[in-house]
Parts: structure tokens; C-alpha cells; sequence
């Protein structure tokens, strides 16, 4: 399939929006370089090499080899810091709407080589096999209308950290360790926060290998949560007392599934969604009773099943919401997926190749931007009344 050009109306969406987000470049051609890789994101069909995106930049062959080069040496070989444009980012996504939630997910990318930065074999739960990938956690800034990337890090094993000579081939800075993904997103939201004191919630949807190791860290920072934990995963629940003094008693540690053992669902409008409740312990070690209370602080646990015979998923808060409540911030969740999704299928979150860390974020910055600008953020924020599609397509139209 050929490449198609952006319309005048796309190119000067993307340079409006360029300029302001990598405004903090220093130096003309790294700006310039910028625009031109979202320019390609955003108009080269099919996948996101490299090769593709100078194709779609180019007016033949030889120009195109040309700025290939210059696009490689901008994204892999350029040192330039790529978080003030997240932050840039962040604000930009968070201006126009209410923010409902940050929300966090990981992306698994299946790659072949060993060479390329941060590839290590895995267990992807998705497809029930172990497979040869990347591991992105990111973070999300969810709307009333969709979820967008506004900070991303990458997993890395001993295998990266402890090699001297690997970590040096990726320019892997000295003081980055191989962390858990939980870990991670907690250092992202720390980030986030430090520019919006005002945390909201934090929903999580497969966000970290230990999810209640997550919650203690998130309610250590006061950032109310609600994660998807396993259905295996050890929750300890809490009891009301039925016969003696009126207060709650709690049992050991159970498997999450335990706890709802008969299920019947109800259906509403010819949908069937069943969402239960109870009470559980909060994470870590349990806190002293409030003084003049007997009752350690509950947090709930929550089961979800969209068919009698479906399977479960399964969400731990320390939200006081009703079910309605908790359905809605699910909402949240499924669209950050459905981000992740097309990150993947129309903006490039699969297509990195190379070897540089500092490269990897670099395009991850780069393809974050791209989804909102697609989504129609930048022409907005650039004061225009036209409109793009929710994919960046109409961005090709004619003017």
C-alpha cells in the first residue's frame, strides 16, 4: 500500500502540536526531526519501520534513504530527555475533559532478536504461553472519552542490568535497576503527581506481577487505587462478628475466588453483568484500630462476570463505591486497553527495532503523542475547528 500524504490541514495540526509539546528541544533540526516522526507515525500505512516512516516523509528513493539516516540518528543516537515532553503531554491531555482516573496497563511485545533493548522471554497470560518480548508498563490519563499514554517505563532483567558490555551496547543509565512492573508504575505516578498534587485514583488492569504489593504502595501514598488482582491471588477477608461484642473479625488469608462461591447473575436490558462485593483486609501489615474503634479498616474486593459460565476478574479497592461506581471505573480500564490495542495496530507501539534504550523511549514519547493527536487533542488545543478522526485518518483528507 502506498504512503498518504498528510492534507495542508494535517501538516499544520502536527506542527501546531509538535511545537508545543517538544518545545523544549534546543536545537531547530531535533524539532524539526520530531514533527517528521510524527508526521510518519501518523501517515504511513502499515507497520511503523523506520524505512516506512521516511517513505511516507519522501518524495522518492533517494530522499527517502536520506531521511531514514536522520530519523534513525534523532530516535536511537540523539540524547535528547524525553520527559518534559511527557509532562507537556500529560497537561495537554488533561486540559480540555475531566480526568476520571490515571490508569496503568502493560504492554507485551513479541519480538524475535535478542538484540533488541529490554527483550527477555515471559509468560504472556494473553496468549498462555512463554514468549520472547518486550514488557512496557504505562501509564494512562483517562477521560470521559478514551485513555491516553502519558508516560511509559520499560522492564528490564538482570540479564540487561548485570551484563556491563550489554548495558553499555543500549546506553542503559548507571542507576537503573531491573525493577517489577508494580514498582514501576508507582515511580510514574510520583511523577505524574509531582505536576498535579491532586491525585486521582489509580486503576490498574494486569499493572504489575504482584498487584497487592501495588496497593500497599499506592495506599502508603494516600493514591486511592483499583487493581485487577488474580483470582488465585491471597486476599484476607473480613467477617462481621454475629455474636458478641459488634465489630468485625477476620480469618487468614484465602484465595480471591473463594470468596464468591455461588454465582447467579442478573440480567438487565437482555445484558447479563454481575459485579459482588466484600469486605477484605487492606494490604501489608495491619494497622492498629482508630483509637476509640474496634474495626481495622475494610477494603473491598470485587468479582465480576459477564456470563454464568464465564470466567471472573477480579478488583481490589479501597474505594467506598457501590457497584454502579465500580462498573464506571471499569469502563477505564477497558479503554485503556482498547488504547494499548491500537497503539499497537495503528501507531507504532510494536514496531521499535532498536538496540537504545534512551531510543526506546524516545519512540514510545513519539507514539504517544501521535495517538493524541490522532484522537483529535491537537487541533483543539491549536485553536482550529476542523476536526481529525479518531485514528489520525482524516488527517490524510484533502483540505
Amino acid at each position: 500500500m502506498d504512503a498518504q500524504p498528510l492534507s495542508p490541514v494535517g501538516e499544520a495540526a502536527v506542527s501546531r502540536f509538535a511545537e508545543q509539546v517538544f518545545a523544549h528541544l534546543g536545537r531547530t533540526d531535533q524539532r524539526r526531526w520530531a514533527r517528521a516522526y510524527l508526521q510518519g507515525l501518523l501517515a504511513a500505512p502499515g507497520r511503523k519501520s523506520l524505512a516506512n516512516l521516511a517513505a511516507s516523509l519522501a518524495t522518492g528513493p533517494a530522499e527517502a534513504a536520506t531521511v531514514s539516516l536522520s530519523l534513525q540518528q534523532f530516535i536511537n543516537g540523539s540524547p535528547w530527555d524525553w520527559r518534559p515532553a511527557r509532562r507537556v503531554l500529560a497537561e495537554l491531555v488533561a486540559g480540555p475533559r475531566p480526568v476520571r482516573a490515571w490508569t496503568a496497563a502493560l504492554a507485551v511485545v513479541p519480538k524475535r532478536g535478542d538484540q533488541v533493548v529490554g527483550v527477555h522471554r515471559r509468560f504472556d497470560p494473553a496468549i498462555g504461553r512463554i514468549v520472547k518480548c518486550q514488557v512496557a508498563s504505562g501509564l494512562f490519563v483517562a477521560t470521559d472519552r478514551d485513555a491516553v499514554p502519558v508516560d511509559w517505563s520499560l522492564l528490564l532483567d538482570p540479564s540487561w542490568t548485570d551484563d556491563p558490555q550489554r548495558r553499555a551496547r543500549a546506553r542503559i543509565p548507571e542507576d537503573t535497576a531491573p525493577h517489577p512492573a508494580g514498582e514501576l508504575l508507582v515511580g510514574m505516578v510520583d511523577r505524574l503527581a509531582a505536576d498535579h498534587p491532586v491525585a486521582p485514583l489509580v486503576v490498574g488492569l494486569d499493572a504489575a506481577d504482584d498487584p497487592i504489593r501495588l496497593a500497599a504502595a499506592l495506599a502508603r501514598r494516600s493514591v486511592p487505587y483499583l487493581l485487577e488482582v488474580r483470582g488465585g491471588q491471597a486476599v484476607r477477608p473480613v467477617l462481621q462478628a454475629t455474636t458478641g461484642r459488634h465489630g468485625r473479625v477476620h480469618q487468614g488469608a484465602v484465595p480471591a475466588e473463594s470468596l464468591f462461591p455461588r454465582w447467579r447473575s442478573r440480567t438487565t436490558a437482555g445484558t447479563v453483568t454481575a459485579l459482588r462485593g466484600t469486605p477484605v483486609l487492606p494490604p501489608g501489615p495491619v494497622a492498629a484500630p482508630a483509637s476509640g474503634s474496634s474495626a481495622a479498616p475494610v477494603h473491598r474486593l470485587w468479582a465480576r462476570c459477564d456470563d454464568d459460565s464465564g470466567p471472573r476478574r477480579y478488583w481490589l479497592t479501597d474505594l467506598a463505591e457501590d457497584a454502579p461506581g465500580v462498573l464506571a471505573l471499569l469502563d477505564a480500564a477497558s479503554a485503556t486497553r482498547s488504547t494499548v490495542d491500537r497503539l499497537g495496530s495503528d501507531f507504532g507501539l510494536l514496531d521499535f527495532s532498536g538496540r537504545s534504550y534512551t531510543g526506546w523511549h524516545h519512540h514510545m514519547t513519539l507514539v504517544s503523542a501521535a495517538y493524541a493527536l490522532g484522537r483529535d487533542l491537537a487541533v483543539r488545543v491549536g485553536g482550529s475547528t476542523g476536526s481529525t478522526g479518531s485514528t489520525g485518518s482524516s488527517l490524510r483528507d484533502s483540505a
